[in-house]
C-alpha cells in the first residue's frame, strides 16, 4: 500500500513488484476464431487463410498476406463466452494477460506491464477513430469502456508495432473495435440482466434503414452493482475494519451510442460514464470508505465520408471532436478530510486518407492526421477547509504524415513497406518505418516476418503532475521507442488442425518509467530511464473436431529484462 495521495501514480508497485512474470508472446501468424464454428466446419482451406482485415495496414486485405499477428474476436464468440467487457475478451488472445486492482484493468503483453502503465502502450481504436485520451494516453477496456460489448461486430486485435500507420501509442498492439451497423441490428433489441451482488443491467438498441438510405442505429445501455464483501489479508488490523470492507466495490455506469448514415457521409456519436467504488484504500486513501470512488466520462462526436475517386482509388475524411473527465474522490487521514484529484480534456481533429491501387500488384495507403488539445488540465485540492495542492492547465497538439505500400511480387510473396513521421507537442520528431514480407511456400504454409519501429510521447500527466511531498513533474521528457523483429509460420495439416511457431525480439529505448529520485528527496518522478530487452517465442496447435468442439493450447517462453538485470 501506499502511505500518501499521490493523484493517479501507480501506489500499487510493492503490489506488483515484478510480478508480471513474461507469458504470452503474440503470434505472428494468426486466429481463426474470426468465424463461427458453424462456418468454420464448411470452409475450405484457401478461406480459413483469406479472412479479411482492415486494422493492420488501415485498408482491407487479407490476413494471409498481413505480416502483422492478428487475432480477430467475433460477435458470436463474444456472445458464447458471456464476455461483458474488452478485457475480458482480450483474455482470450495470445500474448495478453489482465491486471485487476479495483480500480481499473490493465494489459500486459509479450512480457511487459508496468504499474503506472494506464494501457498507454496499446492503441485503442473504435471504427477506427482513435479513443485513448491525451491526458493519461489511457485505453480503456474494463466497465469504464466507452461502448457496450452488445454493439460490437468484431474486434480486431494487431500485434506488434503500429506506429509506421497509426503514430503514437501503438507500441504492442492496435485493437480496433468494429460496431454494428443499422442492418445488422434491424429493429428493436432489448436485453436485461440480473446477478450476485445486487447487479443488474439492461440495454435498449434500435436500429432501420429509410426508404431513402438513410440508416440510423441508436443504444441505452446501464449497469448498477453493490459489489462484493472483500477481505485483504494484509490490511488485517483492528485500525482498518480487519481488512474487512463491504459496500464500497460499487460499479454505477450508463452509456449511448449512436450513428446516423447516409451514402458515404457517416456521423456517429458516443458518451459514458462509469463510477467505481475503491475498495482497497488506493492511493493513502482512508479504507473501508465508501466515499473513496473514480468517476470516468468520457464523450466523442465524428463525422467521416468516403468516396471513390476512380475504379482503383478512393478518399476518406473525419473530423471529431473529444471530451473525457475524471475525478478521484477520497477521504484521507483522522478525522476524515475529503480529497479531489481531477484531470479534463478536449479535443478536435481531422484526417484525410487516400487508397490507390496504382497497378494491379500494388495497394497504396497515404494519408494526414491533426489533432489539437485545447483544454489539459489537472488539480487537486480539498474542498473544506479549502486548500488547493496543485492546478494545471495547458494546450498540446500532435500531427502526422503516413505512406505505406503493399506490393505483390511474385504469386508467393507479398511485400509490405511504409513509415509515418509525427510531432507531438514540444517532443522530437519520430519517424516509424515498417518492412513486412509475407511467404507462402504452400498452399498449406505461410511464413511471415516483420521489422518495425514504434513510439509513445510522454502524456500531460506523466511530463507534469505533480504533487507536494510526493510525486514531482518532468516536462523534459521525451518518447520512448521500440524496435521489434518478428519471424513466424502456420501450417495447416488439415482443414482442421493448424500449428503456428513465432519468434520475437524487442527493444525498448528511452523507457518512461516512474522512479523515486534520490536528488528530491525520494519523490516519485517520471523519467527516460534504461533499455529493456525481450526474446521469445510461442508455439500453438488448434484442432477443430467435426461437432464444432474446438481444441487449442499454446506455449510462451520469454525473457524481458532491463538493463540492471530485472
Amino acid at each position: 500500500m501506499c502511505s500518501h495521495f499521490d493523484g493517479r501514480s501507480s501506489c500499487l508497485a510493492n503490489r506488483w513488484r515484478l510480478a508480471v512474470l513474461p507469458i504470452s508472446l503474440a503470434l505472428a501468424g494468426w486466429n481463426c476464431r474470426a468465424l463461427a464454428d458453424e462456418e468454420l466446419i464448411s470452409l475450405s482451406l484457401e478461406q480459413l487463410m483469406d479472412v479479411t482485415v482492415s486494422s493492420a495496414s488501415r485498408f482491407e486485405q487479407k490476413i494471409s498476406k498481413v505480416a502483422s499477428a492478428v487475432t480477430v474476436i467475433t460477435r458470436d464468440e463474444i456472445q458464447q463466452h458471456g464476455w461483458r467487457t474488452l478485457a475480458e475478451a482480450l483474455r482470450s488472445v495470445p500474448g495478453f494477460y489482465i491486471h485487476n486492482d479495483r480500480n481499473y484493468d490493465y494489459i500486459g503483453m509479450r512480457g511487459f506491464a508496468r504499474p503506472q502503465d494506464f494501457n498507454s502502450r496499446i492503441l485503442l481504436l473504435l471504427d477506427d477513430q482513435r479513443i485513448n485520451d491525451p491526458l493519461y494516453d489511457q485505453a480503456k477496456v474494463g466497465s469504464e469502456q466507452l461502448l457496450d460489448l452488445d454493439l460490437v461486430e468484431r474486434i480486431e486485435v494487431v500485434r506488434g508495432p503500429g506506429s509506421s500507420v497509426y503514430g503514437g501509442n501503438a507500441i504492442f498492439g492496435v485493437i480496433n473495435v468494429i460496431t454494428r451497423t443499422a442492418r445488422q441490428v434491424d429493429g428493436f433489441e432489448a436485453a436485461a440482466g440480473w446477478a450476485s451482488h445486487h447487479t443488474r443491467s439492461g440495454r435498449l438498441s434500435f436500429g432501420g434503414r429509410s426508404e431513402n438510405g438513410f440508416e440510423l442505429l441508436a443504444s441505452f445501455s446501464g449497469l448498477h452493482s453493490e459489489g462484493p464483501s472483500l477481505y485483504f489479508p494484509e490490511l488485517d488490523s483492528p485500525a482498518t475494519n480487519n481488512g474487512r470492507t463491504s459496500g464500497t466495490d460499487f460499479d454505477y455506469n450508463e452509456r449511448f451510442f449512436g450513428r446516423l448514415s447516409f451514402g458515404g457521409w457517416r456521423l456517429t456519436a458516443a458518451a459514458s460514464q462509469r463510477r467505481k467504488g475503491s475498495p482497497n484504500g488506493s492511493y493513502g486513501s482512508n479504507f473501508n470508505d465508501p466515499q473513496n470512488s473514480i468517476v470516468d466520462s468520457q464523450a466523442f462526436v465524428d463525422l467521416s465520408y468516403q468516396q471513390p475517386l476512380t475504379d482503383s482509388s478512393e478518399i476518406q475524411g473525419r473530423v471529431y471532436w473529444s471530451r473525457y473527465a475524471y475525478d478521484w474522490t477520497s477521504n484521507y487521514n483522522t478525522p476524515p478530510i475529503l480529497n479531489h484529484d481531477q484531470a479534463q480534456a478536449n479535443w478536435w481533429g481531422s484526417e484525410l486518407k487516400l487508397l490507390a491501387s496504382w497497378s494491379p500488384r500494388n495497394r497504396l495507403v497515404s494519408g494526414i492526421e491533426y489533432e489539437s488539445s485545447y483544454h489539459l488540465n489537472q488539480w487537486n485540492y480539498d474542498p473544506s477547509p479549502a486548500n488547493e495542492y496543485f492546478r494545471d492547465q495547458r494546450r498540446s497538439q500532435r500531427f502526422g504524415v503516413f505512406l505505406q505500400n503493399d506490393f505483390q511480387w511474385t504469386d508467393a510473396i507479398n511485400l509490405s513497406l511504409g513509415a509515418r513521421v509525427d510531432k507531438v507537442g514540444n517532443t522530437r520528431v519520430q519517424i516509424s518505418p515498417r518492412l513486412g514480407v509475407v511467404y507462402r511456400s504452400s498452399p498449406e504454409t505461410i511464413w511471415k516476418m516483420q521489422y518495425g519501429t514504434a513510439f509513445r510521447a510522454p502524456n500531460t500527466y506523466e511530463s507534469h503532475y505533480r504533487f507536494p511531498g510526493s510525486q514531482i513533474d518532468n516536462p523534459d521528457l521525451q518518447p520512448e521507442k521500440i524496435t521489434t523483429y518478428e519471424a513466424g509460420v502456420a501450417h495447416y495439416f488439415s482443414r482442421r488442425t493448424r500449428l503456428s511457431a513465432t519468434l520475437y525480439h524487442y527493444k525498448i529505448s528511452q523507457l518512461i518509467d516512474q522512479i523515486s529520485d534520490p536528488g528530491n528527496g525520494g519523490l516519485l518522478k517520471y523519467t527516460n530511464s534504461d533499455p529493456v530487452n525481450s526474446a521469445g517465442v510461442e508455439l500453438e496447435a488448434e484442432h477443430l473436431f467435426q461437432n464444432g468442439a474446438r481444441l487449442r493450447t499454446n506455449l510462451d517462453l520469454s525473457q524481458t529484462r532491463d538493463s540492471s538485470g530485472h
